[in-house]
């Protein structure tokens, strides 16, 4: 009789065939918040974006570069976003792995909700996925967080 169905393993061999079964990387994800917008009259507003996460949850990825043994280069975002020209006010930005779970501790209790580029304002979030190429960030979407209009009316 089997009592432990369950075993962990990362490789099994099969009759002739060997099966390996690593755990899939994350993708690393970068948040940055929309503190201002600014219409210069051309037909192209700029978004002012800042880190959003706080200063204990920031990665050095200089560090983890050199400690890798690869060359440092730095990431470099996107200057736009669809009909937006951004600008980066900052030295440094987090990364994280879980951007649902990031922003549900950042916000509390309110809903998370994806927004188009054209409807952004001050206190969204823009996030940025990390690519495979080195320092090469890609726009990954724009998140919307939406007060829970449900536990209002029960607290009033």
């Amino acid at each position: 009789m089997i009592t432990n169905i369950r075993t962990n393993w990362n490789t099994r061999r099969v009759g002739h065939i060997t099966v390996s079964v690593q755990p899939k990387t994350r993708t690393p994800y970068t948040i940055l918040r929309v503190e201002s917008m600014i219409d210069t009259g051309f037909g192209r507003p700029t978004a002012i974006l800042k880190n959003a996460l706080p200063d204990a949850w920031e990665i050095d990825l200089d560090y983890l570069q050199a400690a890798a043994g690869r060359r440092v280069q730095t990431p470099s975002l996107p200057n736009q976003i669809a009909h937006l020209n951004c600008t980066y006010t900052g030295r440094s930005f987090g990364v994280v792995s879980d951007v649902h779970e990031t922003l549900q501790a950042l916000t509390g209790n309110a809903k998370i909700a994806a927004i188009v580029p054209d409807v952004l304002r001050p206190g969204d979030f823009v996030i940025f996925r990390h690519g495979l190429e080195k320092g090469r960030v890609k726009f990954a979407g724009v998140l919307r967080a939406v007060p829970d209009m449900l536990s209002k009316r029960k607290s009033c």
